[in-house]
């Protein structure tokens, strides 16, 4: 079968490899659909380290069932349309038993470190990890249930955001992904920054109540000015950097809670005192629990007609290397790439 191969930095090669086998109590898949993640783009370029050649990266896909290995439960049939959450755990651990999976010390993703993921024609998974998609939900939509996971495990952090202001910081895919939960949840009002006119707009059309570009204002002034004299209850920070994750902490009413989704730079400086004395929240959020993964399938058929508008280009698995240089190279034009099978 044909595999996109990470040989080393920059370097991506679409080559014969082995057709898995499904193992006990695995599926064996043919994968559809395969978003390329932006982390993906930054183990390409060798700036993360989560990436060991050679492999096959890739964590967001869709797939049909074509095997099923000894002993599979009968959920699932040849022919199903699948998505794969796609962090296997030990099962044992003290964060697995209280199905916090995401933490467990063993836990291994696809398509990352040495661990083959879905840039394949084919991929046995254990069928425990399988969810099977809405019969309406296009292959490369599905693929997108992984970041869609990625938002709402964040938002779900937050709490009850009825009537309540929020803030999200950067629209990217997570950002604007976070959005389109947020508006599921009535809350009073929305506003998204980034400093992308084009993502910005993107916001609108998801239905932000107003878009700010932080780079040449007082974000602080500039939602109190929106919220009526007050600060946000709840900001969402989907980038990952010091300036954005400053800022998810200056636009922060007393008491106020922030969710950190954002997972760039390793170390950020923040100003400590503004959170201990205005008592402010700040929680960290790590990717989804397995619980959390197969709500968001539910979610992703709630939300299908507005997440066309997240896929920005379908490429074969031979195009696949030469779009991985445009992402590297042009970081605004495109939002979501999948490779399609």
């Amino acid at each position: 079968m044909k595999a996109l191969v990470y040989l080393g930095n920059k370097t991506l090669s679409v080559m014969d490899v082995p057709e898995p086998v499904a193992k006990k109590g695995e599926l064996l898949l043919k994968i559809k659909a395969c978003g390329i993640c932006g982390s993906d783009v930054h183990g390409w370029l060798g700036l993360t380290g989560r990436r060991i050649p050679p492999m096959v990266m890739g964590h967001e896909f869709s797939a049909e069932v074509v095997g099923l290995g000894e002993g599979c439960s009968g959920r699932f049939n040849l022919g199903d349309i699948v998505t794969v959450q796609p962090c296997i755990s030990c099962g044992v651990c003290v964060y697995c038993l209280s199905k916090n999976n995401n933490l467990c010390p063993s836990r291994k993703l696809f398509g990352t470190m040495d661990f083959n993921g879905a840039f394949q024609e084919y991929l046995a998974v254990p069928e425990v990890l399988a969810f099977h998609l809405p019969s309406n939900i296009s292959y490369s939509v599905g693929a997108l249930t992984e970041a869609l996971a990625v938002s709402y495990s964040g938002i779900k952090k937050a709490g009850d955001l009825s009537n309540k202001n929020v803030v999200i910081i950067g629209a990217g895919t997570i950002g604007l992904l976070a959005l389109a939960v947020v508006k599921t949840q009535n809350p009073n009002s929305v506003i998204v920054t980034d400093l992308s006119t084009s993502r910005l707009e993107m916001a609108k059309k998801l239905g932000a109540d107003v878009v700010l570009n932080p780079s040449n204002i007082n974000i602080a002034k500039e939602v109190s000015s929106v919220f009526g004299d007050k600060l946000a209850d709840v900001t969402i920070e989907a980038v990952g950097v010091g300036a954005t994750a400053l800022q998810s902490i200056e636009s922060l009413a007393p008491m106020g809670k922030s969710v950190w989704i954002g997972n760039s730079a390793k170390n950020v400086e923040i100003d400590m005192q503004s959170i201990v004395t205005r008592g402010l929240c700040v929680l960290g959020s790590y990717i989804y629990t397995h619980e959390e993964f197969g709500e968001s399938v539910q979610l992703i058929q709630e939300l299908n007609q507005n997440l066309d508008m997240f896929i920005s280009s379908e490429v074969s698995l031979i195009e696949s290397p030469g779009i991985f240089e445009e992402l590297a190279r042009d970081t605004e034009k495109y939002l979501k790439c999948v490779v399609k099978f």
